[in-house]
């Protein structure tokens, strides 16, 4: 992919800015929560008209009914639990409960809260509608917190300009109680331009002559009352892995011969071991690959920052070993076989390891990864690590973990926030999936789909 660039550490000046900027949002939100609770959203019309919408706090922050678009002339469609809403200047905005990611046009939108269903109704966070309304369409909206009041375009201009979305029919049961096997995630509209290989990719051997489809199966990390890792400001692992889950996911379904998968689309917490077997079940006969995406954490030394990839072996190093106790913690939530009491270097994980057969292509899928993060990352390559890691056990197919920094780190939280960075991770890692695949193309002898290594790559 060509234009890849290399992020910079902030500057303090930037630095202090990007705190100031989180200090603005967190000022907003206890604007919003200083409201009373009777005392909704106003919205003024150009003519002088006033109107009042709900505000709820049922889940602890602000929020307005989807119908609040609606109000303000845009077009709200809602399919399964993907909702989408055309507005003027073309833009579409696409949001699903208990998902703090929402995407604007091309663009993906980080919250501090998410939208969420209350009696089959569609809340959003006020933040959606007297933040990034004002912010991004300034000639149309106006937002007066000291009135809780929003200044708005008339509503009848705005729908005769408004886009029309288009959504997908609903799949399956559109897992609104989790990762169904049969079910094949909803999709969005497309959102960013497709990705090629990298230049330096090795030649491929000639193709089979009906090439077998391939399928990426894509994990964003912890969800729901597993938040993951903390970061200052706010930063969670679980919403940093989702939000390059989503971008990662849009990119490799623009690639012909392709079909992806997600472990978790929304915030919700899916077992450990169950995201391992949910890919099993998903790949069938076909060719696979399997990317878990995380954050690190290193509290007791919070200038350590970088990135590292992991696939499933036994650990040689502390880091390793403390890096596996953290990201199996979650099989404790849900009583998953973990004694808390034992050590938690779960070397049991090994005792009858099928997926043995995948480890070396597993190793080289990671130093792919860590080729494609180097080109962009500011923090230093810390290179490919192995760990007994739960969450790659049951995946039968070449599988690895990506830490994609230090949360623990405040410059490298700050930055892994920021939509750029989580683009530019996601372009990176589905760079090193196509790269794997076009060293190793379905229907060739050899390699990680027929389980007989070449010799040279023994």
């Amino acid at each position: 992919m060509s234009g890849t660039k290399r992020w910079r550490r902030p500057a303090p000046a930037r630095t202090w800015t990007t705190l100031m900027l989180w200090g603005v949002m967190c000022a907003t939100g206890s604007q919003l929560r200083g409201q009373t609770a009777n005392s909704g959203l106003t919205l003024v019309w150009a003519d002088g008209t006033r109107d009042t919408v709900p505000v709820s706090r049922e889940m602890g922050y602000a929020a307005a009914p989807v119908e609040v678009l609606e109000r303000l002339g845009w077009n709200v469609q809602s399919a399964g639990l993907l909702t989408a809403a055309g507005g003027p200047e073309g833009v579409v905005l696409t949001m699903r409960p208990a998902t703090p990611v929402v995407r604007w046009g091309e663009e993906f939108v980080q919250l501090a809260d998410a939208p969420y269903l209350a009696d089959g109704r569609l809340w959003v966070p006020l933040q959606l509608v007297v933040d990034e309304l004002p912010g991004r369409l300034p000639d149309l909206y106006a937002y007066d917190p000291s009135a809780g009041a929003l200044r708005a375009a008339d509503p009848d201009a705005v729908r005769a300009v408004a886009a029309l979305p288009e959504l997908p029919a609903p799949a399956g049961d559109d897992r609104a109680a989790g990762p169904d096997e049969d079910a094949q995630p909803a999709e969005a509209p497309p959102a960013a331009a497709a990705v090629t290989p990298a230049e330096r990719a090795p030649a491929s051997p000639e193709p089979a002559a009906e090439p077998m489809s391939r399928l990426v199966i894509i994990d964003a990390g912890h969800g729901g009352g597993d938040p993951g890792a903390l970061g200052r400001g706010g930063v969670r692992e679980k919403d940093v892995a989702l939000g390059i889950a989503w971008i990662m996911a849009d990119l490799l379904r623009r690639e012909p011969g392709i079909e992806v998968r997600l472990t978790r689309e929304d915030d919700t917490f899916v077992p450990i071991w169950d995201r391992g077997e949910l890919a099993t079940r998903w790949k069938g006969d076909r060719p696979a690959v399997f990317i878990s995406i995380h954050a690190n954490s290193l509290p007791g030394r919070r200038s350590v920052n970088g990135f590292e990839t992991y696939f499933l072996s036994e650990a040689r190093t502390d880091h390793e070993r403390r890096v596996a106790a953290i990201e199996n913690a979650p099989l404790q939530l849900q009583e998953q076989g973990v004694d808390p009491d034992e050590e938690p270097d779960l070397g049991f994980i090994l005792g009858d390891l099928r997926n043995l057969d995948h480890q070396h292509w597993s190793a080289l899928l990671a130093e792919y990864v860590q080729e494609e993060l180097s080109e962009f990352h500011p923090g230093p390559d810390r290179g490919v690590k192995q760990a007994p890691l739960a969450v790659l056990t049951n995946a039968l197919m070449p599988a690895v973990l990506v830490e994609v920094g230090f949360i623990s780190n405040e410059e490298e939280a700050l930055l892994m926030a920021q939509r750029e960075f989580q683009d530019e991770a996601a372009r990176a890692i589905a760079r090193a999936v196509l790269r794997f695949f076009q060293r190793y193309p379905p229907g060739s002898e050899g390699g990680p789909f027929d389980g007989v290594p070449r010799d040279e790559d023994r």
